[in-house]
């Protein structure tokens, strides 16, 4: 009876631990912190845990005194990004920690937890995401038009993705059928009011479908030595971006309106750079469900890492990739500050930080170079096949940048990662 009893119990306790690791890897968090978060679970609970992290679920296995559990998790349908969410499961291990919550009643907050409904209004979060595309449209150049357009072809288009996504659709599907609707409105939109920067009007809305945080997850991953995990992330963000390139060359053709190879990319001064660097972040605030309480936080990281780096290249002339790596660097650093002043997850205010230095128009303008060799049959331009060569290269080191800014001071603060992370 005691050893039932005791299998019960360690049977309770892994699909409790499951549940905690899914909802973290399912809302953005890397591997290592979903690793180190789970066999802390494991030994407030009284177990060793050894957990294996595969794209799609975990595996896991308990072990107390010479008895072992070995439990898989349920199938993890796809990658979110839900800061709430995550904050809310690591409550969750604090309460468990602090001896506030028994194993019954932490399985009972998860199971609410993972059935609570979104944090914000969907067509807020369309609104707010055509606010980031409008600020992201302004910082790259674009013209007051472009800036208007931007904002409703990506409201609608974030509308349409929403609806697509209730339908069950591949999130790679998704993409590219959100990148049609958005980018033909916004060609289209161009076309009829008469925008001077119209490119802008089919990137900038591809660019917030972007998957910057499993783009970003997948780089972190690779550099913990995390292969597998990180190779299958970083696979499915290289789909995603071909994705939306293709259906921005639908949508091009559509609207007639060009996707170049080569895209003047304009600057504004720095005050007003900051001003849409931060208004770019507060978009992503309510995409990722991160509490309004923290949206401020999340605005200075995003207005504070874009700014210096505009500051550093105009000042130092140094490149986009060592721009980009300064301030990746500040945003992480900001971001492991306020983590500790607010008591919240550091990728809270990582992610939205950086978001808006995700190289989205260099992965797109890539594809318009790969779709243009393609076209110009078996001897392509030395030209073009250069450029567009450059075009990747540049992506890859802007996204390494990103992602080891931001480890660097993750590292510096705890190697073992923060202790309220």
């Amino acid at each position: 009876m005691a050893q039932q009893t005791e299998a019960g119990s360690a049977e309770a306790a892994a699909h409790c631990l499951l549940q905690f690791g899914r909802i973290l890897l399912q809302n953005g968090a890397d591997t290592g912190r979903v690793q180190l978060a789970v066999r802390r679970f494991a030994t407030a609970l009284g177990y060793e845990a050894r957990l294996l992290i595969a794209y799609e679920g975990l595996i896991l296995t308990l072990v107390s005194g010479q008895r072992f559990t070995t439990k898989i998790g349920s199938r993890i349908p796809a990658m979110n990004v839900g800061m709430s969410q995550a904050a809310a499961a690591f409550q969750v291990l604090h309460a468990v920690q602090a001896g506030r919550s028994d194993l019954a009643q932490a399985i009972a907050q998860l199971d609410r937890l993972e059935q609570a409904p979104p944090v914000y209004n969907r067509y807020l979060v369309a609104i707010a995401l055509g606010m980031t595309a409008a600020a992201l449209s302004r910082l790259f150049g674009g013209d007051w038009v472009s800036v208007a357009v931007c904002w409703v072809a990506t409201a609608i288009g974030t509308w349409a993705r929403q609806e697509f996504g209730k339908r069950g659709l591949s999130p790679v599907l998704v993409s590219f059928l959100t990148a049609v609707v958005s980018g033909v409105l916004g060609g289209l939109g161009a076309r009829l009011f008469g925008s001077s920067t119209a490119a802008l009007c089919l990137i900038a809305p591809g660019m917030v479908i972007v998957p910057g945080v499993p783009l970003i997850n997948g780089v972190e991953d690779m550099l913990r030595n995390h292969a597998d995990i990180g190779i299958a992330r970083l696979g499915f963000s290289v789909c995603v971006i071909a994705a939306i390139g293709l259906g921005l060359e639908v949508a091009s053709l559509v609207s007639g309106v060009g996707l170049p190879l080569e895209l003047a990319s304009g600057s504004v001064p720095l005050p007003e750079d900051a001003v849409f660097a931060a208004l770019a972040a507060l978009g992503f605030v309510l995409l990722f469900s991160v509490p309004l309480r923290l949206a401020w936080a999340c605005a200075v990281c995003g207005l504070a890492s874009h700014t210096v780096r505009l500051a550093v290249m105009q000042t130092t002339g140094a490149n986009i990739v060592l721009g980009t790596l300064v301030g990746a660097l500040l945003a992480g650093g900001l971001a492991q500050i306020f983590a500790r002043r607010l008591n919240a997850p550091a990728a809270t205010f990582a992610f939205p930080g950086v978001v808006a230095m995700v190289p989205g128009i260099y992965a797109f303008r890539t594809m318009a170079g790969a779709m243009q060799i393609v076209a110009a049959g078996t001897v392509p331009p030395a030209g073009l096949v250069d450029a567009t060569v450059s075009l990747a290269v540049t992506l890859l080191m802007i996204t390494g940048a990103i992602a080891i800014g931001m480890a660097v001071p993750l590292a510096i603060a705890n190697p073992r990662l923060p202790a309220r992370d």
